[in-house]
């Protein structure tokens, strides 16, 4: 899987039967649009048209995006040959900012909004709710853990820190093994959705405590692990905002605060 390899290691494995493929398209290459062009080229590389998003203008004039279900997203070129991956850093006075692609932004929004109310495992604060946090988990993973068991109110160095609930943080968990379907992960995974009461079942799965084995045709986890990956979801915890942002990786809660000011 994309998750398992590093940007370098990964760039180097998608440019090389990359440059082949274009190579061998070349004869046919003028008859198809860049879109046509780039998804033949990418094909190949990454194991079939299925595992690539839709190919589109980049925000950088005369490349393409592209998300690979799974992994990074590319900026490639419009023949196909060639592709760039990682971070895209917009430069202002004050420092360099993350891009994120508006495509993406657009069609987070509307799969977070359309999300049913049982769809999600949700931890709510006490007390009033400021801002929501949805987290594509995996519960084999080390950083979501981490980021369950500061929930609420921990200590860290010697110093007691709010947790998510106590900043008004409520938090929305969709389902993301990432050894894929049909894991074990997946399996406790389902478990957690399909028991009688979800939050007590998810809290012992994060402290690697046994629960009851169940399956339910409810269970969203084939849908979330889909949908996650072509959204641009290749790790775990993926922390998606209401606004349609990603974070990748385990976010602090009094960080998560700050992220939640910089988008309003």
């Amino acid at each position: 899987m994309w998750i398992n390899y590093v940007k370098a290691g990964l760039l180097a494995c998608v440019l090389a039967p990359l440059s082949v493929a274009a190579q061998d398209s070349a004869d046919s290459a003028e008859a198809l649009s860049p879109e046509e062009t780039i998804t033949q080229a990418l094909a190949p590389a990454v194991g079939g048209a299925s595992q690539l998003g839709p190919v589109r203008p980049s925000v950088i004039d005369g490349l393409y995006s592209v998300q690979i279900v799974g992994g990074p997203t590319l900026m490639v070129t419009p023949d196909g040959k060639h592709a760039v991956v990682g971070d895209l850093l917009e430069i202002a006075p004050t420092g360099f900012t993350q891009v994120q692609d508006p495509y993406l932004i657009d069609a987070r929004k509307d799969f977070l909004a359309g999300l049913s109310d049982d769809e999600t495992i949700n931890f709510k604060p006490e007390g009033e709710t400021k801002h929501v946090m949805y987290v594509f988990t995996d519960v084999d993973c080390g950083y979501c853990r981490r980021l369950h068991n500061h929930m609420h109110q921990y200590r860290e160095k010697g110093e007691l820190k709010p947790g998510y609930s106590d900043l008004g943080i409520e938090v929305r968990y969709l389902a993301y093994p990432r050894a894929g379907i049909g894991s074990p992960s997946a399996a406790k995974l389902e478990s957690a959705w399909c028991a009688d009461d979800q939050q007590a079942a998810l809290d012992k799965l994060k402290a690697m405590q046994p629960v009851d084995q169940k399956t339910c045709e409810s269970a969203p986890i084939a849908r979330h692990f889909v949908t996650g990956g072509q959204l641009g979801v290749n790790a775990t915890p993926a922390i998606m905002l209401p606004n349609g942002e990603l974070h990748l990786g385990y976010r602090p809660p009094e960080d998560m605060v700050g992220i939640f000011a910089q988008g309003e």
